[in-house]
């Protein structure tokens, strides 16, 4: 499938290329604006710290809170540099991506029809694998290859500052040499747990997954023959009422209707428990960070003590590189979908 595309040569070649660039272009672009953004954090909470570390305003505080809403104005003015080339950008990189995806689709169907021999028996279902096959192959790859680039980018950014966080925050407990990287080491930790918890749970859903696309693909046959040539149905009306009520259509798709429900539900049973550990999961390593270094802002040794900025840089931080490193077990459910 890469050979079709890239190596076609022509103007195909051009796009692909070119468009392969945009693509890893914008994922390292969005990353790098997200690093920015977590500077920005730090300094702005730390200035608001600033504000509840000195008395109510009187005639001796009034320079001082005027500076500091000076300073407020100062780091908002930043944030719109920041985040403005990415509102600008966003909109062109996702259609040049989108636009990237549909002409590799498009060229794999071009390449299939090629060699497509019709002074031969068609295997079975061939154009149902040529239609639907390569516009899921399109669909699936705009959005798993974008989650990919965007994940590792994203934790080539966020490694070393979370690195540089774990030597400045204590950990909770001696960890030995560990203590210099205790947060990254916690994130991966917590990730691979995520994603063993993933597995397990969803370790049936590309088997039923299979069976759906079975089951679906001989109910749109026989539909199709219902709608063609209904005789190969429900046959020639006979003598017989009763064995003629044995060949009416809904009689003939009852088997197929039930199997499909029955795997179906299955399925949604499956997506369900493990859509439950996801998010349950989730919402635990969203409260984890706040939990571990949330007391030093208070804590008793000046030494320990960190300030609210450094908490959600950290914070922001640990979330990024978690997510990057359990970007497998977020998507299972997709990934499944895809190998089946």
């Amino acid at each position: 499938m890469f050979r079709e595309f890239f190596c076609r040569g022509g103007s195909t070649a051009l796009w692909a290329w070119g468009g392969l660039f945009v693509v890893v272009g914008y994922a390292f672009f969005l990353a790098s604006v997200k690093a920015q953004l977590n500077e920005f954090y730090e300094r702005f909470y730390d200035l608001l710290q600033k504000g509840g570390d000195i008395d109510p305003p009187s005639g001796e505080y009034a320079d001082t809170y005027t500076e500091y809403r000076a300073q407020v104005a100062s780091e908002l003015k930043s944030f719109v540099v920041i985040i403005l080339p990415l509102v600008s950008a966003t909109p062109a990189c996702k259609w040049a991506r989108s636009a990237w995806a549909f002409l590799w689709r498009m060229s794999l169907m071009q390449s299939y029809l090629e060699v497509w021999d019709t002074q031969r028996e068609p295997i079975e279902g061939a154009s149902q694998r040529l239609h639907e096959d390569t516009q899921r192959f399109s669909s699936g790859l705009e959005g798993c290859l974008i989650t990919v680039l965007d994940a590792g980018f994203t934790l080539c950014v966020f490694t070393p500052i979370l690195l540089g966080l774990s030597k400045v925050v204590a950990p909770p407990f001696d960890m030995g040499q560990l203590n210099d990287m205790w947060l990254w080491g916690m994130a991966f930790t917590c990730s691979v747990i995520g994603l063993m918890g993933a597995a397990l749970l969803g370790q049936k859903l590309v088997g039923l997954e299979i069976a759906n696309q079975k089951v679906e693909a001989l109910l749109r046959k026989d539909l199709v023959l219902l709608e063609t040539t209904p005789a190969v149905i429900v046959g020639t009306r006979p003598s017989s009422d009763d064995r003629y009520a044995a060949f009416l259509p809904q009689t003939y798709f009852r088997n197929t209707l039930e199997s499909m429900q029955k795997n179906y539900f299955a399925l949604f049973k499956h997506f369900g428990v493990l859509n439950f550990w996801l998010s349950l999961f989730d919402q635990v390593m969203v409260i984890a960070p706040y939990a571990l270094v949330a007391p030093l802002v208070f804590a008793s040794d000046p030494e320990k003590r960190i300030t609210l900025g450094v908490l959600m840089k950290l914070s922001n931080s640990f979330e990024k590189v978690f997510s990057s490193l359990s970007v497998i077990a977020e998507n299972w459910g997709a990934i499944n979908d895809f190998r089946s």
